[in-house]
């Protein structure tokens, strides 16, 4: 089996990463096979595995980089912000961003390609990235309730989190309907999803941080 130096397995690994992030938005993790990933990269189907466990393992390394760059779109979008109403606007927005703007998160989430993407075996890992995403999140969200009176200050982080998917994720799941009825029916505007979603936003934002 042939060996490489610390530098060429860095270079081959970021190559295996780039190539399975590009095969997979363009042909979908079922069809896309290690074959599909090795031969542009330039090395055998069995070298793959000096690399990663199984091509589930590369998926959730594009995941983790995915959503390292959400999060770092979050502490840039709240740098700043002394309103908690405009905070919490601006987490949902790049909520929002983050499942809308994200080919990657589109194939996982919006497209419904969990299981084929992430595997049998890689649970575990999917479940400590989402842990991690979140020990960076807590800091941001309690900054928010400490600062407003509204029902935020006493919601734990699940039911914030099961807000935003049951509302803003939900709506972005069904996005294409809302589109069709744009096109379809005469009594609704263009860019009637984008104002229910504006709205959404705004008014979940302004119920949750302002008193009762």
């Amino acid at each position: 089996m042939r060996t490489f130096s610390d530098e060429e397995r860095e270079q081959i690994r970021e190559q295996l990463i780039q190539t399975g992030q590009e095969l997979v938005l363009t042909y979908g993790p079922t069809k896309t096979t290690v074959k599909d990933i090795t031969d542009p990269v330039g090395i055998a189907k069995p070298t793959f595995y000096q690399f990663f466990d199984a091509k589930a393992d590369l998926y959730l390394v594009i995941l983790e980089r995915e959503s390292r760059t959400f999060l770092e779109n979050v502490h840039d979008a709240l740098d700043g912000v002394e309103d908690p109403q405009e905070g919490l606007e601006r987490l949902f927005w790049c909520y929002v961003e983050f499942g809308e703007e994200n080919p990657f998160i589109q194939q996982l989430v919006i497209e419904g390609n969990y299981q084929d993407i992430i595997g049998d075996g890689s649970w575990d890992t999917l479940d400590e990235i989402q842990r991690e995403m979140w020990s960076e999140l807590i800091p941001l969200i309690e900054d928010l309730q400490e600062r407003c009176d509204g029902p935020l200050t006493e919601m734990d982080l699940l039911t914030i989190s099961g807000l935003m998917s049951a509302s803003l994720g939900w709506l972005m799941v069904h996005k294409a309907e809302y589109e069709q009825y744009e096109a379809e029916l005469e009594m609704i505007d263009e860019g009637y999803y984008d104002h229910i979603q504006e709205t959404m936003i705004s008014v979940l934002a302004n119920g949750l941080t302002s008193p009762a």
